[in-house]
């Protein structure tokens, strides 16, 4: 069962290599050649990786088509394609829901939304979709954690907390430098840095306790929370 990629930008390309990472890809791999910089380097890099010739023998050569290309040009770029009734469409189009993707996908009815991350590329992080389909979701599952949201509503609200991941790391860079300007050794302040944000998470991911709870337990008692500001003194 042959899987497509209209559209071969970034996110294609940390999805690709997340599922073909292990050396055993899920099934041949078929890419547009919109971007022939990306589709040319991973087919060059996996043997199940090829390119075709243009966007209609994507569809014409896959069972599954994976939509990735961005909102403003979706309709250019879908309208022309003729689609299968059998084609299972997973999208990763930004702002387009699935009352539009109707009728640009039209015969095919079996469609579902989801978000990975970059971190595709290394088979980590949530993958949230919607609607819940378990050929989906064991697709999904080859580059990362499938989420199903229960509501189209639930799928928007998450999909912009990745709008989060930029704040984060620039997070992380204050506080490196703030950590740094005391005298700290680079190496030393990421090292600890890592970990402990990692450590967090991982005590965090267990569910049993509310983040309300978890920062309570963390707090020394009768203390008050501190804000880290960088200033000129350091």
């Amino acid at each position: 069962m042959t899987i497509g990629f209209i559209g071969t930008g970034h996110i294609t390309k940390a999805v690709v290599e997340g599922l073909c990472g292990d050396g055993d890809p899920p099934a041949p791999i078929l890419l547009s050649p919109r971007n022939r910089t990306v589709a040319a380097d991973l087919a060059g890099r996996f043997e199940s990786v090829s390119v075709a010739t243009d966007n209609q023998a994507v569809l014409d050569g896959a069972e599954t088509v994976v939509l990735a290309v961005r909102p403003q040009v979706a309709p250019e770029i879908l309208e022309p394609l003729h689609f299968r009734a059998d084609h299972l469409v997973v999208s990763l189009i930004a702002l387009r829901p699935q009352a539009e993707l109707g009728p640009l996908i039209a015969p095919a009815t079996r469609v579902s939304r989801a978000v990975p991350l970059p971190s595709a590329a290394r088979r980590l992080g949530p993958v949230v979709y919607y609607p819940a389909d378990e050929k989906v979701e064991a697709l999904l599952a080859r580059f990362g954690t499938p989420i199903a949201a229960e509501s189209e509503s639930a799928f928007h609200r998450l999909w912009t907390l990745t709008s989060l991941v930029a704040p984060y790391y620039a997070l992380m860079a204050e506080i490196m430098a703030w950590t740094e300007k005391g005298g700290v050794a680079p190496e030393t302040a990421r090292a600890y840095l890592d970990s402990m944000f990692h450590t967090l998470a991982v005590m965090a991911r267990d569910g049993e306790a509310s983040y309300a709870d978890l920062a309570a337990s963390a707090q020394t008692k009768g203390g008050k929370w501190l804000r880290i500001k960088r200033q000129g003194g350091g």
